[in-house]
């Protein structure tokens, strides 16, 4: 009886144990699951729940999807510094706004405490489309919520700012923790033809709002610059083999806040035929803001994206994000910050990555320049768990106040910082 209760034992710490092998492990960022065959900007390999038609129940023609993902860790300083609480005013500090006790840094984002938190309890639901046999009608809807969640808040939607004599701002949450869709539109395809309406992430920066398609924890400089959502409709119109064209209206992190929040979307994304392992995009927003406070500005976003499959195991990636504003009326408050940033993987094992970032963000009217360097570690012991260490340096050149003409110190008492964490995501 003894061997047969060790044995059974035996063979289920076997089969458990196989399951960590090579040969059951998703190859995480670089996967053969991608049918082109190169990497892509978005993970590829990322599970696809219970009710998608890849998952484990259903067929490959299904198109109803279901899944999701948690993203939790912890961050620390080299400061001590703690995170300031409570208001619109701690909410601004890690976004685009400069208060300066702030917590680990200004420009983190997605790393709010210096201790731990849950970044993102996400999840996505809809239909996909496929319009190559005719129209076809889908959509998704996407709900977030965590210490990331109000980068995705949109105004008019999830976040309702003070105006007059009203009182504080609105949002959906406080203190540490909030709540939004990051996505919520409808989707038609006809052949070449696909157009979106709705709310969806924007496209700009290098990160992803979504911690599945980044390889780091913490974001990079591009991402407290460039919008996050958009609000509207646009159209994506595949031109051939190596080309498609975007182009539609769309309104930046708002939906419906506002009428004269107007911008025109547009872009196109290359794949070089004779180069099948560079894929380049270039996409631009540009309109008119009557919302920022009481003027008017003409705006104007891009980001201009490279990627490049060096090798196998080795890709790199390349942004270069502009943000302008230019106030209407005496020019008077313009905003001109730009902001390089890139990074590098390299695939060690079907297990293990590794990689750097590096960003260079210039504040022209603050006459500030702000430079990172992140090296990071992805462990992938399954296709359901992602695990991601990661320290950085931050450091600051110059920078004044623009209203008051004294410098800007940003982290303490120093122009410098260290930083780190690590996070876990489980995917579903």
């Amino acid at each position: 009886m003894k061997k047969t209760i060790i044995g059974s034992l035996g063979a289920a710490a076997v089969a458990f144990a196989l399951q960590f092998t090579p040969a059951h492990v998703e190859a995480s960022y670089f996967g053969a699951c991608d049918p082109c065959g190169d990497v892509a900007w978005a993970n590829p390999c990322d599970p696809c729940g219970v009710f998608d038609g890849c998952g484990p129940i259903g067929t490959k023609a299904g198109k109803w999807f279901l899944n999701g993902h948690i993203e939790a860790g912890f961050y620390a300083n080299s400061k001590g510094r703690t995170s300031q609480y409570g208001g619109d005013e701690a909410v601004a500090s890690l976004g685009r706004g400069a208060v300066d006790n702030s917590g680990n840094t200004i420009r983190l984002q997605n790393t709010r405490l210096t201790g731990a938190q849950i970044n993102q309890v996400y999840l996505s639901m809809g239909r996909k489309v496929d319009g190559r046999h005719g129209w076809d009608l889908g959509g998704t809807v996407d709900f977030t919520w965590g210490s990331d969640a109000f980068v995705v808040q949109a105004g008019g939607m999830e976040y309702f700012p003070a105006v007059g004599d009203e009182g504080a701002a609105k949002r959906w949450g406080s203190g540490d923790y909030f709540s939004a869709f990051a996505q919520a539109y409808a989707e038609l395809e006809y052949r070449s033809l696909n157009i979106k309406a709705g709310k969806f992430l924007a496209p700009f920066g290098l990160d992803s709002y979504k911690s599945t398609d980044n390889f780091f924890y913490s974001w990079s400089a591009a991402s407290t610059m460039v919008p996050h959502t958009a609000g509207g409709m646009y159209a994506t119109y595949n031109a051939g083999k190596t080309v498609d064209l975007i182009g539609g209206w769309v309104m930046a992190d708002e939906f419906g806040l506002s009428s004269d929040h107007n911008y025109y979307l547009g872009g196109i994304f290359w794949r070089p035929a004779r180069y099948k392992s560079i894929d380049m995009s270039y996409i631009f927003a540009i309109g008119e803001n009557n919302t920022l406070g009481d003027a008017s500005y003409d705006a104007y976003v891009h980001t201009l994206k490279i990627n490049r499959q060096i090798s196998k195991k080795l890709r790199t990636t390349f942004t270069w994000s502009l943000l302008n504003h230019n106030q209407l009326s005496d020019g008077a408050n313009t905003l001109a910050v730009w902001c390089t940033a890139g990074e590098t993987i390299y695939q060690y094992n079907d297990q293990w990555a590794f990689g750097y970032r590096t960003s260079t963000y210039r504040d022209e009217r603050a006459d500030l320049y702000w430079y990172g360097i992140t090296l990071g570690a992805n462990w992938t012991p399954n296709r359901w768990l992602v695990v991601k260490p990661e320290i950085r340096y931050d450091w600051l050149d110059g920078g004044v106040d623009p209203e008051e003409g004294s410098p800007i110190v940003r982290f303490g008492d120093s122009n410098y910082q260290f930083s780190g964490g690590l996070s876990a995501v489980v995917k579903f």
